[in-house]
């Protein structure tokens, strides 16, 4: 620790412990300092909950901002890294149907979502392919093979679908919209 105790009540010293500086120190003949930076995993769940909050607030640049940094890091559990790839996916949409949205964004909505076995990421994926294609004009019935999948998918992640891909004409859509609790259109 840098400094010393003076006698002069009018000297001052500058005390530096790593990234910790103190100008004055009176009275004082133990100083117990403690910092560490969060682990990467630590950061990476802080990340995870900035990104899940700017999502709900529909905030989507910080929203991908925080979880590319999450999933770059890298979460412990795999089932929250799978969740954290599809909030990325959805963020990366920005509340737009695919078929709005540039190849560069589908392309990586894709490429987030194809490793993962996850059904809302089957689910969302599919979603992706069906608007952009405009393959939903094709028939408006939704056909009982989907809505049997969509059951598959936990009522959260249809629920997030459901609110940040705004495509209510796709079948994928509609189905995922009955197993959110809403009603098709």
């Amino acid at each position: 620790m840098g400094g010393n105790r003076d006698a002069n009540p009018n000297h001052y010293s500058t005390h530096n412990i790593g990234r910790q500086e103190a100008r004055t120190i009176n009275n004082a003949d133990t100083i117990n300092i403690s910092y560490r930076d969060p682990s990467p995993v630590e950061s990476a769940e802080q990340f995870l909950r900035l990104g899940e909050t700017s999502l709900h607030q529909g905030l989507y640049d910080s929203a991908v901002a925080h979880l590319t940094k999450c999933v770059g890091l890298g979460v412990s559990d795999p089932s929250a890294t799978a969740h954290a790839r599809f909030l990325l996916a959805l963020a990366t949409l920005r509340g737009k149907r695919p078929s709005l949205c540039t190849g560069a964004e589908l392309t990586s909505v894709v490429s987030l979502l194809s490793p993962l076995l996850e059904p809302y990421a089957r689910f969302l994926v599919a979603l992706v392919e069906e608007d952009r294609t405009n393959a939903w004009m094709a028939s408006s019935e939704v056909p009982v093979s989907l809505r049997l999948s969509a059951r598959q998918v936990d009522r959260l992640h249809a629920d997030l679908i459901r609110r940040h891909v705004p495509a209510p004409q796709s079948r994928v859509w509609q189905a995922l919209n009955e197993r959110a609790g809403g009603t098709t259109s």
